[in-house]
């Protein structure tokens, strides 16, 4: 079968013309639905080496149908569980007539069953081994996928290095009109750029809480017009896994009402590697990351958000971790592009509630010997961090 490359199908009983339908770890069955019906969507993940065989992911939870034991042979559950690796999560997809199809689990060798043909929401699935009957054939029916409206927010100034990689990224994904810049104390004179929308906003005297404020504005008034949001610092890339698909793809299937990141900061290992060249990929050119759950911020919603200063949580505490979503850091992707970026903030005014309290004071050391000392052992707070290798396949993410 040539399955398109990320197609989002819906997969029909020939004998009782339902849907299958993920219902939290299970399957039931339901008339197809409207198109927005994610729980009804499947995607047919290839297995490597292997032509006919596929993982069958739900588009909502991202859970893989499996045979829940094998052991138990006919008749075994159905379940949906996350990725092992297993066979018993593999299925060979076998054409029969009239464009229908046995799944036939590779651990196993059963095939995919709607047990007694019931026709009920309530049905149990099975696995039994094949016999042709019309409770063992199924219908692939591709769907386009929906692609939901979304706006990107950020709140820069002075950014030379910054804002260009943070464009280049978030352009592939946000159209110009969705891509939101506020512009804090923008130069006078500065040509028009049509890649993104341009806002200046003024404000003498910086503070975490009038950042906050400002951007959580925004955030409100888009979140009532576009079915998700996104707000990041100028040196944050939000991006999935790259072997679970784009930021693109997330956000299409993004449905819950907020999630939080998993945060890691980028490290520049000034005496091995040499420093940034704009021109290729940043992950390309740095070797090491580690992990920093100040940066596990709840950034992605699509609902109005209340967040503390710095955007680190919501005011509630509430959080939905997703661990496959990442927030790439890149302040300490370079050591001189650093140092120059707290010497240019050190000269702007900030509020003394801000400095006496600490708020971003990272963003003030401009001392070479205590800079040192935080860019490569102070993980926040005097934390220490722990390096570990970027994993290859995030090479071509930015």
């Amino acid at each position: 079968m040539n399955v398109p490359h990320d197609a989002q199908l819906v997969l029909i009983s020939a004998s009782s013309g339902k849907a299958i339908t993920a219902h939290g770890c299970r399957i039931r069955q339901s008339w197809a639905g409207s198109r927005d019906d994610f729980s009804q969507r499947w995607r047919l993940r290839p297995v490597t080496g292997a032509r006919h065989t596929f993982r069958i992911e739900n588009v909502r939870s991202g859970l893989l149908l499996t045979v829940a034991d094998t052991a138990a042979g006919q008749g075994a559950d159905i379940a949906l569980e996350p990725g092992r690796g297993s066979r018993q999560q593999c299925w060979r997809l076998a054409p029969l007539h009239f464009d229908q199809y046995a799944l036939v689990n590779l651990a196993s060798g059963n095939c995919l069953d709607l047990w007694d043909a019931r026709p009920d929401d309530d049905a149990e699935f099975g696995q039994s081994p094949f016999w042709d009957g019309p409770q063992q054939r199924w219908r692939l029916r591709e769907v386009e996928p929906v692609r939901k409206t979304r706006a990107l927010v950020t709140l820069v100034r002075d950014e030379p290095e910054f804002f260009p990689i943070w464009l280049g990224y978030y352009s592939r994904f946000f159209a110009p009109q969705d891509i939101y810049v506020l512009e804090h104390q923008p130069r006078p004179g500065l040509p028009a750029d049509d890649r993104f929308v341009h806002i200046p906003v003024h404000n003498e005297v910086f503070s975490s809480d009038w950042q906050r404020d400002v951007v959580q504005r925004y955030q409100h008034d888009l979140v009532d017009r576009y079915d998700t949001v996104l707000c990041t610092d100028v040196d944050e890339i939000v991006a999935p896994d790259p072997g679970l698909g784009d930021l693109g793809a997330y956000i299409d299937r993004f449905s819950s009402d907020h999630v939080s990141c998993n945060g890691y900061e980028v490290l520049h290992l000034k005496d091995s590697e040499p420093a940034f060249d704009p021109v290729q990929n940043v992950l390309r050119q740095r070797s090491t990351w580690f992990p920093n759950p100040l940066y596990s911020k709840p950034l992605l919603a699509r609902v109005p958000m209340m967040w503390r200063s710095g955007f680190h949580e919501r005011f509630d505490g509430r959080a939905d971790h997703d661990p496959d979503l990442y927030l790439i850091h890149l302040h300490r992707m370079d050591y001189e592009i650093c140092l120059r970026r707290h010497e240019r903030r050190s000269g702007h005014l900030r509020t003394r509630d801000d400095i006496d309290n600490n708020r971003g004071y990272q963003n003030r050391i401009v001392d070479p010997d205590a800079f040192h000392h935080w860019f490569y052992r102070d993980r926040v707070n005097g934390d220490p961090l722990y390096p570990e290798p970027i994993p290859e396949r995030w090479q071509g993410v930015v």
